[in-house]
Parts: C-alpha cells; sequence; structure tokens
C-alpha cells in the first residue's frame, strides 16, 4: 500500500494496493518498511495542504513520502503529537528554513536529513514531554477531520490556527492575546516568505484582498 494522492486533511488513507511477487522474506522486508505516519519529501508549500499525514493503517510511502519510524510500534500520543506539530506554523517555519529549495515554493528533504530535523522529543519520558502526548491524544481526531487550505495561505486558514492553538500547548505555551497574536503574525510571516508561496500570483492576491502583503 502506498500513499499519493492530494492530502487536505492530516489523516488520509492509502491511494494505491499491491502485492508482493517474491517470496515470504521480501514480503516481511516491506512490511518493515511501513508506518502509520509519513512525511512528504518534496513538499510544494504553495500548492500542499500538509507537510505530514497519519495513515490508521500501516503502509508504505511511496517516492514522494518517507515512513517515519518504519517496523515500529509508537507509544501512544507520539504520532499524533509529531503530525501535529509539523503541521503547525512551528514545524512548517522550520521546514522552510531547512529544506532544500531548488523553486521557490518548494521545500525538499532527503531521507537522511529526517534524523536531524528539529523537532521537540515528544517520545521523551519527561512530565512536559507525557503532557504533549496527552493534549496531542485529546485534540488529534478532532484536527484531523479539518480541511486545510494550502501551506501558503496559512495566515487566511483558521483551522491551521486551531492546530497552532493546540500545538502552542503542547509545548507549555500560555494561550493568551500575546500567544495567540505571536503565531498570527508568524503564520502572515510564512504566507508571505517567497520560499514558501512560489510568487502564485492567486496565493498573492488572496493575501492582499485580506490586507497582507
Amino acid at each position: 500500500q502506498t500513499l499519493s494522492g492530494v492530502q487536505v486533511r492530516m489523516t488520509c488513507q492509502p491511494t494505491h494496493y499491491g502485492e508482493p511477487r517474491l517470496g515470504p522474506d521480501k514480503v516481511r522486508e516491506m512490511r518493515n518498511q511501513t508506518s502509520q505516519f509519513h512525511v512528504s519529501m518534496s513538499l510544494r508549500m504553495s500548492s500542499a495542504k500538509v507537510a505530514s499525514a497519519y495513515t490508521e493503517q500501516a503502509c508504505m510511502g511511496g517516492r514522494a513520502w518517507c515512513a517515519l519510524m518504519p517496523g515500529k510500534d509508537a507509544a501512544p500520543g507520539i504520532a499524533e503529537a509529531v503530525i501535529l506539530f509539523l503541521n503547525s506554523t512551528y514545524g512548517l517555519l522550520i521546514r522552510s528554513g531547512i529544506g532544500l529549495t531548488t523553486n521557490l515554493g518548494r521545500s525538499g528533504l532527503r531521507v537522511k536529513a529526517l534524523a536531524s530535523h528539529p523537532i521537540p522529543d515528544f517520545a521523551g519520558s519527561t512530565p512536559a514531554a507525557a503532557e504533549a502526548r496527552r493534549i496531542a491524544v485529546e485534540n488529534f481526531d478532532r484536527l484531523r477531520q479539518l480541511e486545510l487550505e494550502r501551506i501558503a495561505l496559512a495566515a487566511l486558514d483558521p483551522n491551521r490556527a486551531e492546530i497552532d492553538r493546540v500545538v502552542a500547548q503542547m509545548l507549555g505555551l500560555p494561550w493568551n492575546i500575546a500567544t495567540e497574536n505571536m503565531l498570527a503574525e508568524w503564520r502572515k510571516i510564512l504566507s508571505l516568505e517567497p520560499g514558501v508561496n512560489g510568487g502564485n500570483t492567486g496565493v498573492l492576491a488572496a493575501l492582499a484582498e485580506q490586507g497582507i502583503r
């Protein structure tokens, strides 16, 4: 099973299925490459809506998606926390900074670079990590159903703002007007970054219509 197509929510389903033609050893090898959470390796931020996706059943990511922690069963809450963070403004700002850019609006990653991708230690044994996992699990089923705007339109997306609110709590930040205003400003910065919007005229027009330029 492979993950492909256009993702509009954080949770999606495999779109391609197949049967290995080789023996049981090859089948075992392929199953060890499956995972429930995946990262986009060639993220076109000007049009894509999710940077990381979650599948309810383990599957292979395909050419455009890399399976994280293949062959391992993550403890409850880790996958949910990772997916929420990578799709939040926090994670997207990091991705826009570390990604390989050959064309404006695209942020590519190599498989070997995933291990060094900056991310909070949601798998840790600290009380803060346990609380982050609890918040992620408590909110994930609701947030994963939300339809997202393209990443470049984060400044106009109330559902992205809701993800940011939950992730801020996961990170231990107080949810007050200062945090809310900070994240709103970060979403504007993200949307206006040429490496994110790629100069897309439709995106820039939509932002300008709301006074964001």
